[in-house]
């Protein structure tokens, strides 16, 4: 057998050595944050708190635990944060996710939600059903924003689009900011390709609000550098040890798991793919044949300069992407 590195030897040690508390964060640190978040939120949006202060508060509250937690229980120290790499990923969390989304409500709710009343009055009944309780519909968004994000991630991943989205892509390690970076113009098609129809069907604000606070919750853990067992989890939600497959170097591993939140799409189109030991992912993430400076101002170029960093590289881009 070849012989373990030093990292690897580290992390066959902390495997072995793990203690209680290290195995209970281990299995119960997912579940615990993700159906805690969406609890809360439900009970907070239920007794009359604000949709949009309780949307905010997850990224206020598990930024600063989980960048303590990465030093605690990696899941590999080849994923520590970088410090270079962490501030730009803090500038798309801003520049490429909060300014899109609110040049989006600023531009199109408005006139989408006029629309849906408009057509509401023309049927002659609601497009939405409002009358059901909040947690059957914020499950109706879930499933349906679910269902619109699977063909836009899988059409980012299977089309000429590839090249934006494969910003979020380019970095060597997960960790809890890479949740965060996207290209700006992949977050005006992705939020408004998904919250177009649901704002033009009638969803209203609490339930979106909820299932912002599970999209949040469980993106932030689906990238972050901590030793996770989700276990049967995984047949419902796009836990980490999916996601960490999801971006493996390899096309064939990359083109699958694209749900966000639910995984029940890749199951039903046969997308899904069962997640892989942890170690081979350690080495196998980023871009298939390029790496990428880790600045904002490379992630933002990137796209526009695909045919020219590969083409330097010698590399044909048909090779790097699904046809």
């Amino acid at each position: 057998a070849p012989e373990l590195v030093p990292q690897e030897r580290e992390e066959d040690d902390a495997r072995m050595n793990e203690g209680l508390v290290a195995r209970a964060f281990r299995y119960g640190w997912f579940p615990l944050v993700v159906c805690g978040s969406v609890g809360i939120a439900y009970s907070a949006i239920a007794s009359g708190t604000r949709p949009e202060a309780i949307a905010g508060l997850v990224p206020l509250v598990l930024i600063p635990i989980s960048l303590g937690l990465e030093f605690v229980f990696p899941e590999t120290p080849r994923w520590r944060i970088d410090g270079r790499e962490a501030f730009a990923d803090v500038l798309h969390m801003f520049l490429s996710n909060s300014l899109p989304m609110a040049l989006l409500q600023a531009v199109f709710f408005g006139s989408v939600v006029a629309l849906s009343s408009a057509t509401s009055g023309a049927l002659g009944f609601g497009l939405w059903p409002r009358a059901w309780p909040l947690w059957a519909q914020a499950g109706l968004v879930v499933l349906v924003a679910e269902f619109l994000n699977y063909w836009i991630h899988r059409g980012y991943h299977e089309s000429r689009l590839w090249p934006l989205h494969a910003v979020h892509h380019c970095s060597p390690r997960m960790y809890f900011l890479l949740s965060a970076r996207k290209h700006p113009l992949q977050s005006l098609l992705t939020y408004g390709g998904r919250l177009l129809p649901l704002w033009f069907l009638g969803a209203p604000a609490d339930a979106l609000a909820i299932y912002t606070v599970l999209i949040s919750s469980n993106s932030y853990l689906q990238h972050t550098n901590l030793r996770m067992t989700t276990g049967p989890l995984g047949w419902v939600l796009a836990t980490p040890e999916l996601h960490r497959r999801h971006h493996s170097r390899r096309i064939e591993e990359h083109n699958s798991n694209y749900g966000d939140s639910l995984i029940l799409w890749d199951r039903l189109f046969g997308t899904y793919r069962a997640p892989r030991p942890a170690r081979p992912l350690h080495v196998r993430l980023g871009l298939p044949a390029i790496e990428v400076p880790q600045t904002y101002w490379q992630h933002f170029v990137l796209p526009f300069a695909w045919r020219r960093i590969h083409a330097e590289r010698g590399v044909d881009t048909r090779t790097t992407a699904a046809p």
